[in-house]
């Protein structure tokens, strides 16, 4: 029983290195457990350090785009406020406040310009319809003036057998409607326009599809439009030659029934209404020009009326100095109507003056 007793604590003075190895080991694993937890921290607390300066980069970046964005509409807002006279402190609150809230000022800005397509649209149609008549009449009116001097020439010189002089005026009021026709049907165009659906179904026959369609709609379209542009062009020459043919036709039948020696030709009251009609052709014809804005062919119409108006200027000329002079006239002294103490002052008091 004694060596038993003595035996134990020997057993637990045998176990003690085994525990006390078996405790520096968890210090130590715990220890670094404390070290890796730290490093852990730290490196957490460096990538969110690191993303928060990210985030606030990217935000200064956008803050700047979004302002940079802004200041065309504030200088836009101010520039209008400006112009309409409204106070500075107002302008500037407008100005800020729509450089700030741009997305919503982008959007006004959209909406008026559509709302102000439409109506522009609108105007043109109405414009368009309105024009119409107008060109209508007054090529109605350029027809009858050319028809006045035809008849002034049957009246005065007889048109029966002269079938070239009879084409020429029927050839000039051709030449009105067709070309009044034909710029019509051209103001309405553009090369940029849409084809119609005419276009595409010409291309849609030969077998094209899709963007290709399109492709070929557009040059159809263009080439319609350069080629009534070109008509145009023609019709616009075969006009101002035509005009100009009429004037030569109206004074070449007027001259051969008329020789200039005649007897007959001492009164010229009928070459005189012959050239006041076609000054009248002429100026129907400028305006009808003019409503087409088409300054190339005004220039030529009114160089025929410039001639015109010099040829009745020697007319009239012609007539006055064939005029025979009354007896009375031109002997006589020249007296005024007018009082001659009318415009007179008080006399001066001078020492030559009765009772000076």
């Amino acid at each position: 029983m004694l060596f038993a007793k003595l035996a134990a604590p020997r057993a637990v003075l045998a176990a003690t290195p085994s525990t006390s190895t078996e405790f520096a080991k968890t210090l130590a694993l715990s220890r670094a457990a404390t070290r890796n937890a730290v490093a852990l921290s730290n490196r957490i607390e460096a990538g969110m350090c690191l993303a928060l300066l990210l985030l606030a980069m990217l935000l200064s970046e956008l803050a700047i785009i979004y302002l940079a964005t802004a200041a065309p509409f504030g200088v836009s807002r101010f520039l209008d406020q400006n112009a309409q006279g409204a106070r500075r402190l107002h302008t500037l609150f407008e100005s800020a406040a729509a450089a700030l809230a741009w997305p919503v000022t982008a959007l006004m800005f959209l909406f008026k310009n559509a709302k102000a397509r439409t109506n522009k649209a609108k105007m043109v149609d109405e414009s368009v319809a309105l024009d119409e008549g107008r060109i209508e009449s007054v090529k109605r009116a350029t027809v009858n003036a050319i028809l006045a001097i035809e008849d002034l020439l049957l009246n005065a010189c007889g048109l029966k057998g002269e079938a070239d002089e009879r084409h020429s005026l029927f050839a000039a009021r051709a030449s009105v409607e067709r070309y009044a026709g034909l710029a019509l049907a051209c103001a309405e165009l553009r090369e940029d326009a849409a084809p119609s659906e005419r276009e595409l179904e010409l291309c849609r026959i030969t077998g094209r599809a899709g963007d290709d369609l399109l492709i070929a709609g557009r040059c159809v379209h263009r080439r319609n439009v350069t080629r009534l542009l070109a008509h145009r062009e023609r019709v616009r020459a075969e006009l101002v030659h035509a005009l100009a043919g009429v004037g030569e036709v109206a004074h070449a039948v007027y001259s051969a029934s008329r020789p200039f020696h005649s007897p007959e030709q001492t009164g010229s009251e009928p070459a005189k209404e012959i050239s006041e009609a076609l000054l009248r052709a002429f100026s129907r014809a400028i305006e009808l020009l003019s409503l087409f804005d088409d300054r190339t062919a005004v220039v030529g119409v009114a160089r025929l009326l410039d001639a015109e108006c010099a040829r009745l200027r020697r007319l009239e000329a012609r007539d006055e100095a064939a005029t025979p002079v009354r007896p009375n006239e031109g002997v006589g002294q020249c007296t005024t109507q007018a009082v001659h103490t009318a415009f007179a002052t008080q006399h001066l008091p001078t020492t030559t003056s009765t009772g000076g």
